[in-house]
């Protein structure tokens, strides 16, 4: 049994919702280009410590590659950390790796540190800028978080030789909120959190992925862009995902649109992957509106009860 190519059916040169984050088909969402915007201001102003946190999906690691893109020319160097489950000094070791710097295993954290501080140095007398970026934050030790607050430290008298950009899920906000992290909160200069897409957004975001890809703009069945946003919470990942699957079933049906009763086939499929990234289909959540409802529902009986029981 041959498996429909929807490409060729839509008339697709590319396939529009890949999961991977391809920075051509980057979607500038209102939220999306305002904190592209923050945290650029912000380097160009030489702020020290920067946090971007949202939910997983949301975009985080797009909105890294168009940063780190820019960044690449003679003003700036960057290292980039993306398996941050690092102890202190495996962390340092880590970016002084990124950065093509020779180290040895039996080099002490003191040594480590001697030697960035010089390439630092190095880089700041030639006037260019040091970013430092660690991706999924929430998964660094308290130790490794303080660790990078001292980094932080490292300047000249009228400038910073370190910049640093944790990205991270929400989770991210509760551990920079322990006690012992204190002064790490406090040199935050900016903080900045990703929202899901407006529902008008979600509808553009479609078209524009599809348009991207070289196809034309499929149209959605009256009822089906709703359900989309509800079962993918509004979230680009997700989006996706559904959407990747809905064009395979409505090509397989020979169907030009996405239709509701394709949405709700793909729906049953994907339901368990969704209902674990969406708070709105979780099952707690779900039995708590459902209590809820029943609770109202028996006291607006029982009230109804009372009243005529009352009468004459």
């Amino acid at each position: 049994m041959s498996v429909p190519d929807y490409l060729r059916f839509f008339g697709f040169q590319d396939y529009p919702f890949r999961l991977t984050p391809d920075t051509r088909y980057f979607f500038p969402s209102s939220k999306h280009k305002a904190v592209l915007e923050t945290i650029r201001y912000a380097l160009a102003r030489g702020e020290g410590f920067l946090v971007l946190v949202g939910d997983p999906g949301i975009g985080k690691t797009m909105l890294l590659r168009i940063l780190l893109k820019e960044l690449a020319d003679d003003r700036y160097r960057t290292a980039l950390i993306m398996t941050p489950t690092l102890e202190p000094k495996e962390l340092l070791q880590a970016i002084l790796e990124d950065v093509q710097l020779p180290v040895k295993a039996s080099d002490s954290k003191e040594r480590l540190l001697r030697i960035f501080q010089r390439y630092l140095l190095h880089e700041a007398a030639q006037g260019r800028e040091f970013l430092l970026v660690v991706d999924e934050a929430q998964n660094l030790p308290p130790e490794s978080l303080e660790e990078i607050r001292l980094l932080s430290n490292l300047e000249t008298e009228d400038k910073k030789l370190i910049q640093i950009l944790l990205v991270g899920q929400r989770s991210l906000e509760d551990k920079l909120h322990m006690p012992q992290l204190s002064q790490l909160k406090q040199r935050i200069s900016l903080w900045e959190r990703l929202e899901p897409l407006s529902p008008d957004e979600v509808s553009w975001y479609t078209q524009y992925r599809m348009t991207r890809a070289g196809g034309a703009s499929i149209p959605f069945e009256k009822g089906a862009e709703k359900l989309l946003c509800d079962a993918s919470g509004r979230i680009p990942r997700l989006i996706n995902k559904i959407m990747d699957r809905a064009l395979l079933v409505a090509a397989s049906r020979l169907e030009g649109r996405i239709s509701v009763e394709t949405l709700r086939e793909v729906l049953k499929t994907l339901e368990p992957t969704l209902e674990a990234s969406v708070p709105s289909l979780r099952p707690g959540r779900s039995w708590l509106w459902g209590g809820v409802l029943a609770v109202t529902v028996g006291l607006a009986v029982l009230g109804v009860w009372w009243v005529l029981g009352r009468r004459p």
